[in-house]
């Protein structure tokens, strides 16, 4: 690659929000990007070098250590992971950790982690219609249930009939596997 598409490369990946990493197979950091800087609160030469025991401490390190350990085996590892920042701010992720293999031997892995969506903080009471199910915002909108889940979670819906619902929309039929 050269020089200019190397260093376009390298800007593209700063302007990225999530922390991207590469860790060699000694668990050194060779690249960060500037999110995984900020997060961690290191300028660029304090990120050179530094061993991920150091950066994450003793708690985070040792939750991520199988991961790790696989991703020097060549395994890709795909997890969730809680972390606090230095303000005191936890925060989600789905960390990815891609092994880095050459020659049938693995040099390192790189790291990506995004943040998840902020879980919703559900009060004791959700005001729901006892009719239709409909539930109302804090903003006195009504919303049905699947949109209102979708819209505070990361679910995701389909749609079939329950046993017990499916003879009220198809009498006769049954769910024993006869077909309708």
């Amino acid at each position: 690659m050269t020089p200019d598409k190397c260093q376009k490369a390298f800007s593209i990946i700063n302007q990225i929000h999530a922390l991207i990493a590469y860790w060699d197979a000694d668990e050194r950091c060779v690249f960060s990007n500037r999110a995984y800087q900020t997060w961690f609160r290191k300028s660029p030469e304090q990120m050179t070098d530094i061993s991920m025991q150091d950066l994450l401490g003793p708690v985070v390190y040792s939750q991520n250590l199988p991961h790790i350990r696989a991703a020097l085996r060549g395994e890709k590892q795909v997890f969730e992971r809680q972390l606090t920042d230095s303000g005191d701010i936890t925060r989600r992720f789905v960390a990815t950790y891609t092994p880095d293999v050459a020659e049938g031997t693995v040099r390192g892995f790189s790291v990506h982690a995004t943040e998840l969506p902020a879980q919703p903080h559900f009060s004791e009471w959700l005001p729901i219609c006892a009719s239709c199910k409909d539930v109302q915002l804090s903003t006195g909108q009504w919303l049905p249930v699947e949109d209102y889940l979708f819209q505070c979670s990361s679910f995701n819906f389909t749609h079939g009939l329950c046993p017990k619902c499916l003879p009220r929309y198809f009498p006769g039929c049954t769910d024993g596997g006869a077909p309708c």
